[in-house]
């Protein structure tokens, strides 16, 4: 079912011209991925840190879209897009069997996976041992010079993000 409602939101994704239009499609695309990655996985934390990022990204764009385009109208469905967006969900439930099949063959693959593979994949100690504890020390303090920078740069007095004081 869910991988239903991720192949009709990438079919009407391209249909949308309105940022807020497109940042909602974006976002239940990003909640639908975070819930097939986790039933597919085992194992929730790559999709919590994919839908954590996402929305912090998404949050910037509508407080961006926002300044920008407040007061754009939305402009809904055609009836041409409608029917063609109709004939394409009714094509995808007849042949949505299949999808749920290879699904399911995935799913038993990795279930025949042996235990100690299975925590070897799952595990997230391997990032911070300490063969690659000084990678993860240079790429948080990159990090960290990145954020900084870009701080001191941005001037919030300039551009469509700046305060108004009337």
């Amino acid at each position: 079912m869910i991988m239903k409602f991720l192949m009709l939101n990438s079919i009407i994704t391209p249909t949308l011209k309105h940022p807020m239009s497109l940042g909602f499609m974006l976002m239940l695309q990003t909640i639908l991925i975070s819930m097939t990655s986790t039933n597919l996985s085992k194992s929730s934390w790559f999709s919590l840190i994919l839908f954590i990022t996402m929305i912090g990204g998404l949050m910037v764009m509508f407080m961006y879209m926002s300044s920008i385009a407040s007061n754009e109208k939305f402009k809904f469905f055609t009836p041409t897009k409608m029917l063609m967006l109709i004939s394409i969900s009714m094509t995808l439930m007849i042949f949505s069997e299949e999808l749920e099949i290879t699904m399911n063959f995935y799913k038993t693959e990795m279930e025949k996976m042996s235990t100690n593979q299975m925590e070897e994949i799952k595990s997230t100690s391997k990032f911070f041992n300490l063969n690659k504890m000084n990678l993860t020390i240079i790429m948080m303090m990159t990090m960290f010079l990145t954020m900084v920078s870009v701080t001191k740069i941005s001037s919030s007095l300039k551009g469509p993000l700046k305060k108004t004081y009337v």
